[in-house]
């Protein structure tokens, strides 16, 4: 339980803060536990901050999916409301304040192989992984121009014409190429 208290508690701060500003000490005050208590759980501020992006993107979930429904999946995903409570609703903030952190890029990279782009590219065509690279590719902008820069076309109001026209964007990236058999160039 304290755990996960740990975890929730770190969510939030660097959700509010870039990485280098979150310390373990805050996180332990945060949760009223000795910062010893936090380095045992988690073992490094490192192993903490990727465990909180982690489970604030939900990749995971989003990635149970067949892949023909990958790029709905994650077009409605996009569009889902998120409670302050909610840590996916955190997971892009997470990123935008700690992705100039050579540590917490390093962690991205990590975890954008081998969270996101590794499962993709195994349900994808081929060449999976520069497919899936692709997909992961939109998403990001997609979600920074929706939730970072907040552009109107892509806002709720307009999710009834942006949510199918994502799906279908994604949906191509990770198309198998057709009809390029046999044509001169």
């Amino acid at each position: 339980m304290t755990r996960q208290r740990i975890l929730e508690a770190a969510i939030d701060r660097f959700a509010r803060a870039p990485y280098e500003q979150v310390g373990l000490r805050d996180i332990a005050a945060d949760v009223g536990v000795d910062v010893a208590l936090v380095h045992r759980a988690y073992g490094s501020k490192e192993r903490l901050f990727a465990e909180a992006f982690a489970v604030a993107a939900k990749a995971a979930r989003l990635l149970a999916a067949d892949g023909d429904q990958l790029g709905a999946v994650f077009a409605r995903f996009l569009f889902e409301p998120g409670s302050v409570e909610d840590p996916s609703a955190k997971a892009l903030q997470i990123f935008t304040h700690s992705l100039p952190s050579p540590q917490a890029a390093e962690i991205f990279r990590q975890f954008t192989m081998n969270d996101m782009i590794g499962p993709i590219a195994a349900k994808s065509a081929e060449p999976g992984p520069l497919r899936a690279a692709l997909f992961v590719a939109c998403l990001t902008g997609v979600s920074i121009l929706r939730e970072v820069l907040h552009v109107a076309p892509l806002d709720d109001a307009g999710r009834t014409a942006a949510e199918p026209l994502i799906a279908k964007l994604l949906d191509t990236c990770l198309a198998a190429e057709t009809g390029t058999e046999g044509t001169a160039t």
